[in-house]
């Protein structure tokens, strides 16, 4: 069994202790690391799947990888960008920052990237099209996990679906036809999703900061807390995932914001 945890939004400010809403990221990740800590004693991998910064800084990123290496003791991390990121920077710090494989054993963990420069909204280049078709190809012999920053279905809420993969169609074109994938994850909705859609799990994950309010028309935060999600991966196919959030945490969080 492979033993994957994500992290996702965690939306650092250029400095340690800048606030988001009111809430200080910095805090938050802390407490969801410390979490993971308690939960998880065995890690092979840890997926940070994008918007890691709220305001570009190369030294914002070195502090999300400083202090996942102080509190996390995992033999292996990657990561992909989201709209808030910049991926020159992430890439001068880790080189494969997306349209990367990750193979272990008997399943190969596809990164792709979504985002697009100066956009909220995802999409996928041809290239990056063309890496996934390639990828899916060469591996029809193993399990398969893809995963990105943004949604590629629409998740009921309709400000939130505006943001969505433009060209998910396009996506679904790509993996069709492939049998052998199990999972499909990604981040930015700031919240949980799990439903099966052609056998695949698509799956979401709340941020490790603010939370969205599920099936609300209109950008709104709730007092969810801060999570994560874990998965396990088996060597017959068998994906077994679930969220674990911190417990309840006055975090000062502006709930009267209409966006940020």
């Amino acid at each position: 069994m492979i033993k994957l945890i994500q992290i996702t939004d965690s939306h650092l400010g250029l400095n340690e202790g800048d606030t988001l809403l009111s809430m200080n990221p910095d805090d938050s990740l802390q407490d969801v690391l410390n979490l993971i800590n308690q939960q998880q004693p065995s890690i092979d991998l840890l997926l940070a799947t994008g918007d890691i910064v709220n305001d570009h800084g190369v030294d914002v990123y070195k502090r999300f990888l400083d202090v996942i290496s102080a509190n996390l003791p995992v033999p292996s991390m990657a990561w992909l960008p989201g709209n808030h990121d910049n991926m020159t920077m992430m890439e001068s710090l880790i080189k494969e920052s997306a349209n990367q494989l990750i193979i272990r054993d008997d399943w190969v963990i596809i990164l792709l990237d979504s985002h697009v420069i100066g956009e909220i909204h995802g999409n996928f280049s041809q290239q990056t099209l063309d890496f996934l078709q390639a990828s899916l190809e060469a591996h029809k012999d193993k399990h398969i996990l893809i995963t990105f920053h943004h949604q590629p279905v629409p998740i009921g809420s309709r400000w939130m679906d505006r943001y969505i993969v433009q060209n998910a169609h396009s996506f679904w074109q790509v993996i069709k036809d492939f049998q052998n994938i199990k999972g499909i994850l990604w981040g930015h909705v700031h919240q949980e999703f799990d439903e099966l859609y052609s056998g695949i799990r698509l799956l979401s994950t709340p941020s490790t900061c603010i939370q969205f309010t599920p099936n609300n028309d209109d950008f709104a935060v709730e007092d969810t807390m801060p999570g994560y999600r874990w998965l396990e991966l088996y060597k017959d196919g068998t994906l077994k995932t679930g969220v674990e959030r911190v417990d309840y945490k006055d975090y000062g969080i502006d709930f009267s914001s209409n966006g940020y």
